[in-house]
């Protein structure tokens, strides 16, 4: 068997590199998590899972580590501080969280307390988000900022709470809106504390990048934004507006384009301050992307840069410009959800079953009379009989040609199933042998780079890939994946990972390998009985509230997880998943009434003597226990 190690494992799942220190391989060839990157202090996932089975929490679950919450939320103003210091910046930096990334109330409320120190702040853009961020900002100095559409009851609850002591900020986004802001605000008699998002002609990368350019969505155009200014001065109300509010984009995977933006959004900040706007911040959005594949490159999935580095330019190029211009260098703040919470929560399911390629029939003893064989048959047991890597192309075309022609042999009726049989279980050994040398092959021929995905068997996964990873269905995001245990071994499959709704989209076959984006992610044979585990790391961002219910998969089981020095770790909080009744609620169906439309009607078949009692008693029973019973498969 080949000597494998850890250090392998981590290589071919490239964890050193989108794990960002997180994430690492125990001795045991275990996974394992850290509060903040690289800590001698870590937990093992595989333990972990087992310790929650034992009390009774069945996968899929979703593990939040709250203390990774933290790491990201230092490491993001840490990189700042240092760069306001190396620049010699005159001004400070703020961090707001944008709630729609995740808006999750325990996940809102740890990053406030852990962001404390930092004086972060909350983004909100719709009416039930305010409602959640004032809930969270009460009895605290919790700055808000608003930005999205608003009608009159949204605008109004802004101005009463900015009265009544809530620091509080409502950012325009198209003129209409000033002119409403205005007048409710005079009518009200409240003096509104304002910002303006503007609409740059710099644009992002990858699949957000229509938040910017001239035909994004929000923000006003210059013309506009120099009406609004002409407006506020009309009403004595240039003073109020505070802040200049820019985004070109989600996930920007490019530095240049940052940079880009940076240097216009400062020219117009400039250029404000010049007319006499009370400008104090500089908002300049999200787009703090995260490397999800550990490439280090512009694929939509990864960065080609740092925090440290966008920390950097974004302080430069912001002083660059105010000085250039002769105007007071703004407060710095970033809206960067993505990069606070994409690594902090995990989801672990265990795998069902696999394809069944492991259980085809063995023909070995058929070979042995090979004068029974059919021609086609008898050319592909010559192939593998005397492969090698001398002749490995050749008889790499051939095998594909033979398994075509056994295939069209069959249709004509020339070939019965057995041959055909015999034809599929040959050219699989054929392509096993050709990848066993290859894989020892450097560099490997280019047209032998693709065949292994015809030995990709599928391992079903008890999860549903739209309820808990929708955007790697909607948008082919790539999230880390790989199996939580025994990767002190090496694995021995090439994989895709099914999952159990009956939708054929609901299969990840894109995985983060060590050389970027592969077609198939290596995991081991199941072993008998054997409770076999992977997890998809980085979740945390957005998927746990873009979950789509299909075939009314509801939300999985939760655990908050914290560090602890004595005892390894602390369960701060357990929510239970959907069970079936509350999957059933959302489409308008209640439990109690299934069950009495139910029994309603088997009493009438009792009585008829259609059926005896006994076993209509049976069925409620189960079907009650079903309405109770996790959405997810396992007792």
């Amino acid at each position: 068997m080949e000597r494998w190690s850890a250090k392998k494992s981590a290589v071919i799942y490239n964890i050193d590199n989108w794990g960002d220190g997180f994430f690492s391989i125990n001795r045991k060839g275990h996974v394992c998590v850290h509060p903040s990157p690289h800590s001698k202090y870590s937990i093992d996932l595989r333990a972990l899972i087992d310790d929650l089975i034992k009390r009774k929490i069945k996968p899929p679950i979703l593990i939040r580590f709250m203390n990774v919450l933290k790491g990201r939320i230092d490491a993001i103003n840490r990189a700042f501080n240092n760069a306001i210091e190396e620049n010699d910046y005159p001004a400070g930096y703020q961090t707001f969280y944008p709630i729609k990334v995740n808006q999750q109330r325990q996940v809102v409320e740890a990053i406030t307390e852990f962001g404390k120190k930092h004086n972060i702040g909350l983004e909100v853009g719709s009416k039930p988000e305010l409602v959640a961020a004032i809930s969270v900002a009460t009895g605290k100095k919790l700055p808000i900022i608003c930005n999205g559409y608003k009608d009159e009851a949204f605008i109004e609850t802004v101005l009463y709470a900015g009265k009544i002591g809530y620091d509080i900020t409502l950012v325009v986004e198209k003129l209409f809106e000033l002119e409403k802001i205005i007048t409710l605000a005079r009518k009200l008699d409240i003096v509104p504390k304002l910002g303006i998002r503007v609409k740059l002609s710099s644009k992002g990368t990858g699949k957000w990048s229509t938040s910017g350019g001239s035909d994004a969505k929000f923000g006003l155009k210059i013309s506009e934004l120099l009406a609004a200014v002409d407006l506020l001065k009309e009403h004595d109300l240039l003073e109020q507006v505070n802040l200049l509010h820019f985004h070109i984009g989600s996930q920007i995977t490019k530095i240049d384009k940052i940079k880009n933006a940076l240097v216009e959004g400062s020219r117009i900040y400039a250029e404000l301050k010049k007319l006499g706007v009370g400008l104090k911040y500089l908002d300049i959005g999200g787009g703090l992307g995260v490397d999800y594949d550990g490439s280090k490159s512009s694929y939509f999935s990864s960065v080609n840069y740092s925090v440290e580095e966008y920390a950097s330019d974004v302080i430069y190029q912001v002083k660059n410009v105010c000085d250039d211009a002769g105007v007071t260098c703004p407060d710095i703040i970033s809206e960067s959800g993505r990069a606070i919470v994409a690594h902090y929560s995990v989801l672990i399911t265990n795998i069902l079953n696999t394809s069944t390629q492991n259980a085809l029939p063995d023909y070995d003893d058929v070979l042995e009379e090979a004068e029974k064989l059919s021609p086609t048959v008898k050319k592909l047991n010559d192939i593998y009989q005397s492969l090698d890597r001398h002749s490995l192309r050749e008889d790499y075309h051939d095998t594909l040609q033979l398994i075509q022609e056994a295939v069209s042999l069959f249709s004509l009726g020339y070939l019965n199933l057995h041959d055909r049989a015999l034809a599929e279980w040959l050219c699989n050994k054929i392509f096993i042998k050709i990848n066993s040398i290859v894989e020892r092959m450097q560099p490997v021929p280019e047209e032998l780079q693709h065949f292994q995905l015809s030995l990709r068997q599928t391992y079903f996964a008890n999860f549903s890939l739209f309820q808990s990873v929708p955007d790697s269905w909607a948008i082919d995001q790539l999230f880390p994946v790989m199996p939580l245990q025994r990767l002190n071994q090496k694995p021995d499959v090439m994989a895709s990972i099914a999952d159990i709704t009956c939708d054929s989209d609901g299969e990840v076959s894109s995985f983060v390998g060590e050389h970027g984006r592969t077609n198939f992610l290596p995991l081991h044979k199941v072993q008998g009985e054997e409770a076999y585990f992977v997890g998809f790391f980085m979740i945390g961002a957005y998927q746990e509230i873009l979950g789509d219910m299909h075939n009314l998969f509801g939300d999985t089981n939760a655990v908050h997880i914290t560090f602890n020095k004595k005892t390894n770790y602390k369960i701060d909080t357990v929510i239970q998943g959907d069970a079936t009744w509350e999957s059933l609620k959302y489409v308008q169906y209640k439990g109690p009434e299934i069950l009495k439309h139910v029994r309603d009607t088997l009493e009438k078949r009792v009585a008829s003597r259609k059926v005896p009692f006994e076993e209509t008693s049976h069925f409620i029973e189960l079907l009650d226990k079903m309405l109770l019973s996790y959405t997810y498969l396992g007792r």
